[in-house]
Formats: structure tokens, C-alpha cells, sequence
């Protein structure tokens, strides 16, 4: 749980990438891997909200969680992504034998045209000759995901999700010279607890899609939500069942079939079908204590950048965002985030919803 903790809190560092140095370091254990990832999907939440930046399976959350948290609603964020990975948790665990079932049944190009559907209705939601410029910022990122995946980096998906989600948003927020500090609010959640409910359900479902359909990742599943939920509560409750449930579906389509449907699970060795049981029965004692301490670690994360000026937090999240690009990739790496910043700031100064910037992973699976 320590692993996944700290990748889940600390800023562009993946639990992919933490589970692949370990692993390097010759720890491989299955149990230890699974917790892991499982905690992340938990605590992506803090570096999502408090600094803006994004993983591949929070990166549509970014805007509508910082704009709760700017508004003095930080911790009622933090309360829905836990509550809402914890019931993403509770409903998959009655599915299992259902998806047992499913699993085996899926056959390969179902995702192409489900993805195509998506992109039209996401261009078409768009109002008047916005059209065009949301055609423009798909078409772009997904040319820049194209070719960034034929370059052999490391870490693509860091320097392609944290350029096109995350360092717009810090750095508008930097030139906008805002100063004021994060407030915590007092973590009431403002949403009907049977909307919580079923938007739980929704994000629940939508992650067990994202997990049979290889083209279709729980960013793309969020994305479906996004056309769903009206609001920044019931889309984030989406999108953070999602995360946690795609996970959780993820590991047992490799108990069932084989198939290896995140970074996590490709380090993990073969396992029994039967195996499940016991990986669910974890899969509860681990949600449910999350559930206790993580309120009080984002509170604490809070009160220590809360002594950072605002603008200073920005500028300096900026510039480890940077250094990590280097760090993982080199100067290519650089290059491709600074190249996946410029079309982020082309949505926001298009006046088209940032969530067009998926293009970067559907263009190149419509295409094939």
C-alpha cells in the first residue's frame, strides 16, 4: 500500500512507472503489485485536484476538480474520489461471475467503431463552427499520439497527458497570477446520494467495457460519462469509478484469459482463475482502508502546499513536471510534452473542451 500511496499522491510519478523500477529491483510479487495499483486508483485524486496533474485514467477529471477546489471544495473532492472508488469496488466484486463469463467472448475490432460513435458525438456536442476547431485539436493530438508512440520512449502517455492536460492548466493559473490558497471546505459531498449511486454504477460499467475492449482505455470510458453527467460532482463520481473499476476488471480479464490490459498486470506472472477470491477479499480489506486514512493524508498534502504561495506552487510543480520529462526520455521526451502543451493551449484559447485532446489515443485506433 506504501507504493501505491505514494504514487497515487505524488505528482507525474505513475504507479506504472513505480511498479516497473520495483520490478527492475526484483520485486515482482503479484499481491504487492495489485495493492499497489489498486491504492493508486484511490489517491490519483490529490495530484489531479490540488496541482493539475494528470495520469492517463484521471486526465479528463483535471478541470472540473480544480474548479471545485479553487473553490474552496477541496476536500469534498477528495471524499467523492474515495467513496466513489470504494462503491466502484463494492459493485464489481457481485459482477465478477458475470464478467468471468464475458470475458472470453470478446473478440477484437468491437472498440474501433465504438470509438468512432464516440469522436462524432464529441465533435458534434460542440456548438456551430466550433465543430471545426474541436476537428482541429482531435486531428492534431491524435497526429502527435501517432507519432509519439513510434518514437520508442519510456513513458509516452506522461509526456502526452501531462502536456495536453496538465501543464495548460498550471500554467494558465500561473499567468492568471491567482493567489489564492487552497481551502478544504468542509468535505460535505453536494450530490444526492442516489445520483452517487448510479453514477458509481455508471463509471462501474463504463470500466468494465474499458477493460474487455483493448482500444478502449478508462480515460475513453470517462470521456462516455463526461456526455452523461451535467455537472463537475456526478462526472468526477464517474470518472474515478471508472479508474478503480477498470483496474480491478483489468486483473481478472488476465486471470480468465490471459490478456494483459494495463502496465500493471503486463508485470504480473500467471495466476489460477480461482485466484479471485482472493484478490477480491483484498481488494476489500485494501478499499477499505483507504477509505480511513486517505481524507486525513490530503489534508495533511493540503496544509503543506498551503504554505507554498500559490503562484510559486505552480511555477515549481511546472518545473518538476519538466525535469521528470527529461529524466524519463531526454530531450525527445521534452519535446513531446511541450508539443502536447501547445494543442492543450490551443483547445482553452479555441474555446473548444479540452476532452477533443482525446484524439491523441482514438485517432490512431480508428485509423488501425
Amino acid at each position: 500500500m506504501a507504493g501505491g500511496t505514494l504514487s497515487g499522491i505524488s505528482p507525474g510519478i505513475h504507479v506504472n512507472t513505480l511498479a516497473a523500477f520495483l520490478s527492475n529491483a526484483g520485486i515482482r510479487d503479484n499481491l504487492v503489485l495489485f495493492v499497489m495499483g489498486l491504492t493508486h486508483t484511490f489517491l490519483d485524486v490529490v495530484p489531479s485536484a490540488f496541482l493539475g496533474v494528470p495520469d492517463e485514467g484521471t486526465s479528463l477529471a483535471v478541470l472540473p476538480a480544480h474548479r471545485l477546489v479553487l473553490g474552496g471544495r477541496a476536500m469534498e473532492v477528495v471524499r467523492i474520489a474515495l467513496w466513489a472508488s470504494f462503491l466502484a469496488v463494492m459493485m464489481t466484486i457481485p459482477a465478477m461471475p458475470l464478467y468471468l463469463h464475458l470475458a472470453p467472448l470478446y473478440r477484437p475490432d468491437a472498440g474501433r467503431f465504438l470509438v468512432f460513435l464516440l469522436v462524432v458525438f464529441l465533435v458534434m456536442t460542440e456548438p456551430g463552427l466550433k465543430k471545426l476547431s474541436a476537428l482541429l485539436v482531435f486531428f492534431l493530438s491524435g497526429i502527435l499520439g501517432m507519432l509519439t508512440f513510434r518514437l520508442g520512449l519510456s513513458q509516452p502517455l506522461y509526456h502526452l497527458f501531462t502536456g495536453l492536460f496538465g501543464v495548460p492548466v498550471i500554467l494558465l493559473s500561473a499567468l492568471e497570477g491567482r493567489t489564492r490558497q487552497i481551502e478544504a471546505g468542509d468535505g460535505e459531498v453536494h450530490l444526492d446520494k442516489g445520483h452517487f449511486l448510479g453514477f458509481s454504477a455508471l463509471g462501474t460499467a463504463l470500466g468494465m467495457v474499458a477493460s474487455l475492449v483493448p482500444a478502449f482505455t478508462a480515460s475513453q470510458a470517462a470521456l462516455i460519462g463526461s456526455l452523461l453527467s451535467k455537472d463537475e460532482r456526478s462526472f468526477l463520481t464517474v470518472v474515478f469509478s471508472v479508474n478503480t473499476a477498470n483496474f480491478l476488471f483489468s486483473f481478472t480479464n488476465f486471470l480468465a484469459t490471459g490478456r494483459r490490459r494495463n502496465g500493471i498486470v503486463a508485470l504480473m506472472s500467471p495466476l489460477p482463475q480461482e485466484a479471485i477470491i482472493f484478490y477480491l477479499l483484498t481488494a476489500l480489506f485494501v478499499s477499505i482502508a483507504v477509505l480511513l486514512y486517505g481524507e486525513f493524508l490530503a489534508g495533511l498534502v493540503m496544509r503543506v502546499i498551503g504554505r507554498i504561495p500559490y503562484r510559486g506552487l505552480n511555477i515549481g510543480v511546472l518545473a518538476f513536471l519538466l525535469v521528470l520529462s527529461l529524466v524519463f526520455d531526454g530531450p525527445l521526451g521534452l519535446l513531446v510534452l511541450l508539443g502536447a502543451s501547445m494543442v492543450g493551449l490551443l483547445a482553452s484559447a479555441l474555446g473548444v473542451k479540452r476532452t477533443n485532446c482525446m484524439g491523441v489515443l482514438m485517432l490512431q485506433i480508428i485509423i488501425g
